[in-house]
């Protein structure tokens, strides 16, 4: 059997061990953020239309994160065969290979100057899913990402103060995918911390 992972764009991974019709799969799926966020929703909306598609060959467990790995190790866990499929952003691995942010979400809200109708467009006409495609290869993953849940650029941020000069934005701790943004953000002299959309809060409200 080949493994496949999917990836939802906004962006998610997803991975599927290939099944015959014949026999009934149950595909373990773990997520990088909380059971009741709405993409987790959306997830398990997928996971029923794919099983009403299949007849029930081919169903999804979705698992939140931390259940079986952590949110840095999801994609390993889906490349060893831990877990059958794996649902985050791609930019999440951006310090390892600085294009998976061209499949996730963008560096402090700019995009990469398109909206989400281009971008759907140019991922399934114009040659993105061969790139994502290789996108793996050179991060020597075993795996296949497909796109889910498109979301657009992420506010840049919401905050107590108003901010009316660099000076002020220098005073906050941002949470920043590492890689490109998170040097971005150190090259303009502001300090990031990278972490899973599921710790935002709790870091937030520990300060």
């Amino acid at each position: 059997m080949r493994k496949i992972i999917s990836l939802f764009l906004g962006t998610v991974l997803l991975t599927v061990i290939s099944v015959t019709g014949a026999n009934a799969k149950t595909l373990k799926c773990q997520t990088v953020i909380n059971a009741k966020a709405d993409e987790v929703v959306m997830l398990k909306d997928f996971g029923q239309t794919v099983s009403e598609l299949t007849d029930g060959s081919i169903k999804f467990e979705i698992l939140p994160a931390g259940t079986v790995v952590g949110v840095k190790e999801t994609l390993d866990a889906v490349d060893k065969g831990l877990i059958d499929c794996g649902f985050a952003w791609t930019h999440y691995w951006s310090g390892e290979h600085p294009a998976a942010m061209l499949f996730g979400s963008p560096v402090a809200g700019a995009g990469v100057g398109i909206d989400n109708i281009a971008f759907l467009s140019w991922f399934q006409y114009g040659g993105g899913k061969e790139l994502y495609d290789q996108l793996w290869k050179e991060m020597k993953r075993d795996i296949k990402g497909f796109m889910l849940q498109p979301v657009g650029p992420e506010a840049l941020g919401w905050f107590k103060e108003p901010i009316n000069s660099m000076a002020d934005f220098r005073k906050y701790k941002f949470r920043t995918p590492p890689g490109i943004p998170g040097q971005t953000y150190k090259d303009i002299g502001v300090a990031s911390v990278a972490m899973g959309g599921g710790d935002i809060l709790p870091a937030l409200e520990a300060g």
